[in-house]
């Protein structure tokens, strides 16, 4: 069969956009398709538009979802099937609203869905049964819907053994800023407003270190690496086994991942640091690590169900520091927990302990979770448009402060920590502490030095500060643009922040969406004035 699958990009701008790195679902059940000996090709708008005159030609057309990009995959899939094409969409939204789904699409693929996809497509070319194919939902000849039973998580033994996501079966994935690879699935904690558990389970199954080493070792001249793993600590043995087989084959590309903040502990309660494995990430070529730090608040860390304190965040963002590794530190605001002076506290605490850069997005309920139960139960939502639950967008009633006040709380506060003032401060602090090598460059690099008068006029405007970053990766050698990339990784970093949030909130959705939050609090405003 022609099988075509789509990662629709998320409405508007998102702050995930930059990073250009397909979710891994479809690139392995493209893996698993192709060695069933289907002909599959996979659309990730992020890296390339969707080819409509290809999948017109499809026998299936299967998309990946997230909350967010649901409705631009509803849209999609009802344009496909408008072409009499079979359709099929799966995530971790749909899972959780397969009766919804069914209203766009032909079939869901509920949870883990590489194997359920696999069956699906060989009783399609049969015009076998459906019933027998666990995880999946779709309507009967009377046009019920119809929930097969859930399909059980891989198992441990079967998950070791799975293979490697095909990448290049993603059309455009030249234009990957770092390649994506999952070594495990799942998390052992229980965040209240986190979907994973209910999709993959508490229980991690982790694939067999030297596949994980085989796939590095594919993609060795290919960059840095992102490791898409919920949590990437969880068996410190096996990380410590993966961490030594990459230096033991030169595998050590740059590489980031997502961890929990106490992972730089040997023993959390004598607060002793794992110096062994901070060494053996250093080594092996680590330069971020994403936590969830959540909040600045313990009275909020204890309602998130974080099992965390505010005391790991500070020693953990300090051991990784000493270790040469930054800190993207990842805030969810809004609980019932915050009031209004969360915003200033979060921002003075980042850059305190000088987190390297920041995500702060508000509490966001995802279907699956008990937090969106709860949400719902109380009817504080304030939208149904779900492309609106990014993270960027308020979209339950705070207790504490109005939406309004919240939306605006947190665009000030990136504003606050990503402003010109601390990107030109944290600039000009490492060239201040790196000149020696930077006036080398200029002494070494003859095609820098030709161009250094352009580049000196455009760096006086901040709106351009990336186009001189391009010039100047195309004007030197690569080896002194690592060099260098060291030097600037934090403050190109910041200074993405700092266009983001401009971007974000001149586009016409957001002007309109903290429209709609500023009159929601105007009869409240109202009604306080006359009593």
């Amino acid at each position: 069969m022609k099988i075509r699958l789509i990662e629709p990009k998320s409405p508007g701008l998102n702050v995930f956009d930059r990073a250009l790195l397909p979710r891994l679902g479809l690139p392995l059940i493209g893996r698993t398709l192709v060695d069933a000996g289907h002909d599959v090709r996979i659309y990730v708008e992020t890296l390339s538009p969707v080819d409509w005159d290809d999948i017109a030609g499809a026998d299936l057309v299967g998309f990946s979802t997230t909350t967010a990009t649901t409705p631009t995959a509803y849209k999609m899939a009802e344009r496909v099937r408008g072409l009499g094409i079979p359709t099929v969409i799966g995530g971790p939204h749909v899972t959780f609203m397969a009766d919804e789904g069914l209203e766009h699409c032909d079939f869901v693929a509920r949870r883990e869905g590489h194997e359920t996809m696999v069956e699906l497509v060989d009783a399609l070319e049969r015009d076998g049964s459906l019933a027998d194919i666990a995880g999946l939902s779709y309507r009967d000849s009377a046009g019920r819907s119809v929930h097969n039973p859930d399909r059980l998580p891989c198992p441990p033994d079967q998950f070791e053994t799975l293979p490697a996501p095909a990448l290049d079966l993603i059309v455009g994935h030249e234009r990957m800023t770092n390649i994506p690879i999952m070594t495990q699935w799942g998390c052992p904690f229980n965040c209240d407003f986190c979907s994973v558990i209910h999709m993959f389970g508490r229980r991690v199954r982790a694939r067999a270190v030297d596949h994980v080493l085989d796939e590095l070792e594919r993609y060795r001249d290919r960059g840095a690496v992102f490791f898409y793993d919920d949590n990437f600590v969880v068996d410190k043995r096996r990380t410590k086994a993966l961490l030594r087989g990459m230096i033991d084959r030169d595998l050590t590309p740059q590489w980031s991942a997502q961890m929990r903040a106490e992972a730089v502990f040997k023993d959390r309660r004598s607060r002793e640091l794992d110096h062994e494995l901070l060494s053996l990430m250093r080594d092996s070529g680590c330069a971020m690590v994403y936590c969830g730090l959540e909040s600045v608040s313990q009275e909020t860390l204890e309602a998130y169900n974080k099992h965390q304190d505010v005391q790991d965040v500070r020693e953990s963002v300090a051991a990784f520091h000493d270790y040469g590794i930054h800190v993207h530190g990842m805030f969810v605001l809004g609980a019932d927990t915050d009031d209004k002076s969360i915003f200033d506290e979060t921002v003075d605490f980042a850059l305190e302990n000088e987190i390297d850069t920041v995500q702060f997005l508000m509490l966001t309920p995802c279907p699956g979770t008990p937090f969106y139960e709860r949400m719902v139960e109380e009817d504080r939502l304030l939208t149904d448009d779900v492309s609106l639950y990014d993270g960027h967008h308020c979209v339950v009633e705070p207790k504490q402060m109005s939406a309004y006040e919240l939306q605006m709380g947190v665009v000030r506060a990136m504003a606050r920590f990503y402003s010109v003032r601390h990107v030109l401060s944290l600039f000009l602090g490492n060239v201040t502490q790196n000149l020696p090598f930077l006036v080398s460059l200029l002494w070494r690099e003859k095609r820098l030095r030709l161009q250094l008068p352009r580049l000196a006029f455009l760096s006086l405007m901040p709106s351009r500060w990336p186009d001189v970053l391009g010039d100047v990766k195309d004007a030197l050698s690569r080896e002194s643009w690592n060099q260098l990339q060291d030097i600037l990784i934090v403050p190109m970093l910041r200074l993405y922040g700092y266009k983001h949030v401009r971007d974000w909130i001149s586009q016409a959705s957001s002007k309109a969406y903290i429209d709609r939050l500023r009159r929601l609090m105007e009869p409240k405003r109202g009604a306080a004035g006359a009593s």
